[in-house]
């Protein structure tokens, strides 16, 4: 991915949100990564301990922040995003620092953001931030979360239409402002890229099977897995309840043949990762995974690739490599 925003010629501020490792991390430092996007103050927190010094938090502003990017502001350099004038008044008013601020940007997507039509509300925030004591008007925001409903790169492309068109208009308006996007599916397959000034991926550390169904990668591309043991084999070994259930896995599902997945079984080897057709994850409890297709198996555990990679990454405490190596990351306390 570094090499994909270098060719492209926009920066590279990765999200750090999906691995949340400081090993992982320094993996993507080695790349030449020096600025990095997170969630939260208190992410930020974890990650400028390990000296990271130039953060994008990408949540939307709220007041509950201050205390935490008081602290954090000591740390390291911050880009905000914010939605309204009020926000950044409490920034002028509670932070020490100069700040880079983005303005978040609705094109349609409908999550967060100020719609990107609304151009007197976005004219008044430019001019807001300007006239700041610590505000310094950086540009322009979108994180298009309607591509993980493409299944194509061609669908990728329909999709990130609008929010690509209405940055760039949005950069024509203001010259000074950068444009950003956040999403993984445009940063792995769209030319589009090339017309921003930054892109800021997570998911696509590791991928997932959801990434691999829009054809953001290929499952080889894929480098999390959770490995489940079998509890108890049923219906005449065509079923099977894992120990892998919401708790492990999220319960974030994609539909495929009409069918809700939780995950998908895979043959897993160094050299190649293959689907098991037919053995997937078809229910999920708090601690239970019902996997169908059991009989279609040849190994106990059951290596799964989660739908969600992100979530599921959060779920753990740790990860083990393929060789054994315990590679530590942040805990929620």
């Amino acid at each position: 991915m570094a090499d994909r925003a270098a060719a492209a010629g926009v920066d590279f501020r990765p999200h750090f949100k999906t691995h949340q490792s400081t090993v992982v991390g320094n993996w993507v430092r080695d790349s030449g990564v020096t600025g990095i996007t997170v969630t939260s103050p208190s992410m930020g927190a974890y990650f400028a301990r390990d000296g990271w010094r130039d953060m994008t938090i990408a949540f939307p502003f709220y007041p509950g922040m201050i205390r935490e990017l008081q602290e954090l502001e000591q740390m390291t350099s911050l880009r905000l995003f914010v939605n309204n004038a009020d926000q950044v008044q409490l920034i002028n008013r509670d932070l020490q620092n100069r700040t880079k601020i983005y303005i978040e940007i609705d094109a349609g997507y409908g999550r967060s953001g100020v719609p990107a039509n609304d151009r007197k509300s976005i004219e008044h925030l430019v001019k807001i931030i300007s006239k700041g004591e610590k505000t310094e008007f950086h540009g322009f925001y979108i994180h298009d979360g309607g591509t993980y409903a493409a299944r194509s790169e061609n669908e990728i492309e329909e999709i990130i239409k609008p929010s690509a068109d209405a940055l760039i208009q949005l950069k024509s308006d203001f010259p000074e402002a950068k444009i950003s996007l956040g999403d993984t599916p445009s940063a792995s397959k769209s030319d589009r890229i090339k017309e921003m000034d930054e892109i800021t991926p997570g998911n696509f550390v590791f991928y997932d099977w959801m990434q691999v169904n829009i054809g953001s990668c290929s499952l080889n591309d894929v480098a999390l897995f959770a490995v489940l043991p079998a509890a108890q084999v049923i219906a005449g070994g065509i079923k099977a309840i894992l120990h892998g259930g919401a708790v492990h896995l999220s319960k974030d599902t994609i539909q495929l043949n009409g069918k809700p997945t939780y995950g998908q079984a895979v043959k897993f080897n160094s050299d190649k990762i293959e689907v098991i057709e037919g053995a997937y994850l078809s229910a999920l409890s708090q601690e239970h995974g019902t996997l169908t297709g059991y009989d279609k198996l040849q190994q106990d555990p059951v290596w799964v690739c989660p739908v969600h990679s992100c979530l599921t990454a959060n779920l753990v405490s740790h990860y083990t490599t393929t060789d054994g190596q315990i590679i530590d990351k942040r805990i929620l306390s």
